[in-house]
C-alpha cells in the first residue's frame, strides 16, 4: 500500500508538474506572441511612417516644382516686360526724334523765309523808284526764290519721308524680334515643363517601386516569423515532453518501438520464409526478443548478453536490429539527460564555465524564462541579431564576477 501511495503521489506530482509546465508554456507562448505582435506592430508603424515620409516628400517635391515653375515664369515675364518696355522706349525715342526734326525743319524754314522776306522788303524799299527793269529783276528774283524755296521744301520733305520709312522699318524689326523672343520663351517653357514632368513621373515610379519592395519585405518577414514560431513551438513541446518522461516511460517508449520493429521484421521474415523450419525460427526469435525486453527492464546484464548471443546464433540478421534499438535508446537517454541538465544550471554556475559544456554556447543551457530574464528578449529575437551583437550581450551576461 505504501508503494501504491508513493506511486500515486509521484503520478500526482508528475501530473501537477505537467499541468504547471503547460501553464508556463501557455503563459510564455502568450507573452512571446504579445512581444512578437509588438515587434510586428512596430514594423508596421515604421512602414507606415516610411510611406508617410515618402508621401510628404512627393508633396514637397510637387510644391518645390510648382514654386520653381511660378518663379521661372515670373522671371521670364519680367524679362519679357523689360524687353517690351525697352522696345516702347526705343519707339518713343524714335518718334520724339522725328517730331524734334520736324520742329527744327519748320523753325529753320520759318527763319529762312523771314530772312528772305526781310531782304526782299529791303530791296523793295530801296528800289521803289527804280525802273521797270528793276521791277522785272525783282519779279525774277521772287520767282527764283520761290523755286529755290519749293525745291528746298521738296528735298526736306523727301528727307523727312526717308526718316519716317527708316523709323517704321526699325519699329517693324523691333516688333519681329519681340514676337520671335516670345516664341522662344514659350518653346523653352514648354520644353522645361515636359522635362520636369518626365523627371517627376520617373521619381513617382521609383517611389512606387520602393513602396512595393517594402511591402514585399514586410510580407516575407511575416511569413518567416510565423514559420519560425511554429517550428520553435514544436521543438519546445518535443523537448518538454522528453524532459518530463520518467526512465520507465522512456523504456516503455523504446519497448513500443522495438515491438513495432519486431512485428515488421516478423512480417518480412514470414513473407520471405515458406517452410515450417523458418516459421519456428521466427517464433524463437520473437520469444528471444521479448526475453531481451524483460531482461532489460530488470537490468539483468548477464541475461542480456546470453540472449543477444542466442539471437545472433539463431538469425544473423537480427543483430543489427538489436544494435540499432540499443543505440536509439542510448541516444534518447542522452538527449533527455541533456534536456534535464540544461534546466538545472544557474547563471552563477554558467559564469564559472563548468567542464563538459560548450563555452561558446552557454546561453543554450538556460531555460526560456532564464534567457528572457537575463537577455531581456526571446531566443528568436536574439538569433536575429548580428553575431557581433550576440557576442557582446553574451559577454555582458556571462561575465565572471570578481
Amino acid at each position: 500500500m505504501a508503494e501504491e501511495n508513493a506511486a500515486a503521489e509521484a503520478a500526482n506530482k508528475i501530473k501537477e508538474s505537467v499541468e504547471k509546465r503547460k501553464r508556463e508554456m501557455a503563459e510564455a507562448k502568450a507573452k512571446k506572441e504579445a512581444e512578437e505582435m509588438e515587434a510586428y506592430m512596430a514594423e508596421e508603424n515604421a512602414a507606415a511612417e516610411a510611406a508617410n515620409k515618402i508621401k510628404e516628400s512627393i508633396e514637397k517635391r510637387k510644391r518645390e516644382l510648382a514654386e520653381k515653375k511660378a518663379q521661372k515664369e515670373a522671371e521670364e515675364m519680367e524679362a519679357y516686360m523689360a524687353e517690351e518696355k525697352a522696345a516702347a522706349e526705343a519707339a518713343n525715342k524714335i518718334k520724339e526724334g522725328i517730331e524734334r526734326r520736324k520742329r527744327e525743319l519748320a523753325e529753320t524754314k520759318a527763319a529762312r523765309e523771314a530772312e528772305e522776306m526781310a531782304a526782299y522788303m529791303a530791296e523793295e524799299a530801296a528800289n521803289e523808284g527804280a525802273s521797270e527793269a528793276m521791277k522785272r529783276r525783282i519779279e525774277e528774283r521772287k520767282r527764283e526764290l520761290a523755286e529755290k524755296k519749293a525745291q528746298k521744301e521738296a528735298e526736306e520733305m523727301a528727307a523727312y519721308m526717308a526718316e519716317e520709312r527708316a523709323a517704321e522699318s526699325a519699329a517693324d524689326a523691333m516688333k519681329r524680334r519681340i514676337e520671335e523672343r516670345k516664341r522662344e520663351l514659350a518653346e523653352k517653357k514648354a520644353q522645361k515643363e515636359a522635362e520636369e514632368m518626365q523627371n517627376y513621373m520617373a521619381e513617382e515610379k521609383e517611389r512606387e517601386a520602393q513602396q512595393e519592395k517594402i511591402k514585399r519585405q514586410i510580407e516575407e518577414t511575416k511569413r518567416k516569423k510565423e514559420a519560425e514560431k511554429k517550428a520553435l513551438e514544436e521543438k519546445q513541446m518535443q523537448m518538454y515532453q522528453l524532459s518530463q518522461m520518467t526512465p520507465e516511460q522512456r523504456k516503455a517508449l523504446l519497448a513500443k518501438r522495438l515491438a513495432e520493429k519486431k512485428a515488421a521484421l516478423a512480417a518480412a521474415s514470414a513473407d520471405a520464409s515458406g517452410s515450417d523450419g523458418a516459421a519456428d525460427k521466427n517464433k524463437q526469435l520473437a520469444a528471444l526478443k521479448l526475453a531481451f525486453v524483460e531482461a532489460k527492464k530488470k537490468g539483468d546484464q548477464e541475461g542480456l548478453k546470453k540472449i543477444v548471443l542466442q539471437i545472433k546464433a539463431l538469425q544473423a540478421e537480427a543483430a543489427p536490429v538489436v544494435q540499432q534499438v540499443t543505440k536509439q535508446e542510448g541516444t534518447s537517454a542522452i538527449a533527455a539527460s541533456k534536456s534535464e541538465q540544461a534546466s538545472k544550471y544557474t547563471l552563477a554556475q554558467l559564469r564559472a564555465r563548468p567542464e563538459g559544456l560548450d563555452h561558446s554556447k552557454l546561453e543554450s543551457y538556460l531555460t526560456d524564462e532564464q534567457f528572457r530574464a537575463y537577455f531581456k528578449m526571446t531566443r528568436l529575437q536574439f538569433n536575429k541579431l548580428p553575431k557581433i551583437k550576440q557576442d557582446k550581450l553574451k559577454e555582458i551576461v556571462f561575465k565572471a564576477s570578481n
